[in-house]
């Protein structure tokens, strides 16, 4: 049994290791730290204390940021890596600033409270927007009700449905039809001296296009992984070319989990599968298991290959960059969603977004259902 002073060593040390392990994330995430640095982390740490996490955030932001931009983004990337999963903070800035930071700011004060419920409809026909249009307008980190969860869910399912009545037109070869193939008909007039004694035709099939979804589930993304879940169930329920996985530090398939019919069962599934949800992440890791060990199978020259992360990422960006470019050889489209996006101060200056934002077709943000709206069915219609 570990006596008192054991146990108290060893959470020093896992303290230790977690401090001098965040200098190590701001390195990845484009910060000019080094070696060096980790002494003055632990000083720091030590002088002001633990315990009060706006003093250590302040302290550590006041060390290590040197430039403008770095310090617009330690916010961001301190909660996401010493915050639990589904947790936020503001800084003082933040919760003090009269102007809204972003339109999700504004979509959340706009939602109904229950006190406020009783008004909807006098304040519905006073901004000429109704209760569904706020929620597809407002931030997937905003809605934390269980009541907002399943109206979201329920108008992702509505949208799912329209996406199934988006079909491509493909040619196929016939024994019968209204348009005839010239080219086949010469091709096989060889074989006779060139009379057309087999004549072939067209026809028009319906074919789907192929939706590959990649979900970063990592710390940082906890806010949106649980909404965009659903948004994955809601597209396996209603179309067939659907192909879903979870990455972290390492990537799952999840679609057979999700066309699961028993939800609890299914939910039972998707536990196992999900061991790591809200650690780290290794986005170029992931990426390159995805090409080595799921590509070949399930994407082809029509399909739409949809990334949603916010491209915090502690691995090597290079190996993310060349991920990419061997996806690109087989999908027909790249397109990563970034809830960060929305906001009107974000700037994709991480390394990993740098080093992924070159071989993208599409680079949209990801926050709330109205941009999803837009952006699905142009996916689809491009993949022809």
């Amino acid at each position: 049994m570990l006596t008192a002073n054991a146990l108290d060593a060893n959470a020093g040390a896992m303290l230790r290791a977690r401090l001098a392990g965040f200098a190590g994330f701001l390195h990845a995430n484009g910060y000019g730290l080094g070696a060096g640095d980790l002494p003055r982390v632990l000083e720091t740490a030590e002088h002001v204390g633990v315990f009060d996490g706006a003093v250590l955030r302040w302290s550590l932001q006041a060390l290590l940021c040197s430039r403008g931009e770095e310090w617009r983004r330690f916010d961001a990337l301190f909660d996401a890596y010493f915050l639990r999963p589904n947790r936020s903070a503001y800084s003082a800035r933040e919760l003090t600033s009269e102007r809204p930071t972003s339109r999700s700011t504004v979509a959340e004060s706009s939602l109904p409270t229950r006190e406020t419920e009783g008004a909807d409809d006098s304040h519905d026909a006073r901004h000429g927007a109704s209760r569904e249009e706020i929620l597809k307008s407002t931030d997937f980190g905003a809605l934390n009700r269980p009541d907002e969860a399943r109206e979201i869910e329920l108008l992702m399912r509505r949208f799912a449905r329209r996406l199934k009545q988006l079909q491509l037109r493909r040619e196929a070869n016939s024994q019968q039809g209204r348009r005839l193939d010239l080219q086949a008909t010469i091709r096989k007039s060889v074989s006779s001296g060139g009379s057309p004694f087999r004549i072939t035709w067209k026809e028009h099939r319906r074919v789907r296009p192929r939706l590959v979804l990649l979900l970063d589930v990592s710390r940082s993304m906890s806010a949106y992984s649980f909404f965009y879940l659903r948004l994955a169930r809601a597209l396996c329920a209603e179309l067939s070319d659907v192909y879903c996985f979870l990455f972290h530090t390492r990537i799952t398939a999840i679609t057979d989990a999700l066309r699961d019919a028993d939800p609890w069962r299914s939910q039972d599934r998707l536990h196992l599968l999900a061991e790591g949800w809200g650690g780290g992440t290794r986005i170029g890791e992931c990426m390159r298991e995805f090409n080595r060990l799921h590509a070949s199978r399930c994407v082809h020259s029509r399909t739409g290959v949809i990334v949603v992360s916010d491209g915090f990422d502690t691995g090597d960006p290079e190996i993310l960059a060349n991920a990419l470019v061997e996806l690109r050889k087989r999908a027909r489209r790249i397109i990563w969603l970034n809830p960060l996006l929305n906001r009107s101060e974000y700037r994709p200056e991480a390394r990993a977004m740098q080093a992924a934002l070159p071989h993208l077709d599409w680079f949209a943000p990801g926050a709330d259902l109205h941009h999803l709206e837009h952006l699905l069915p142009k996916v689809i219609e491009v993949l022809r």
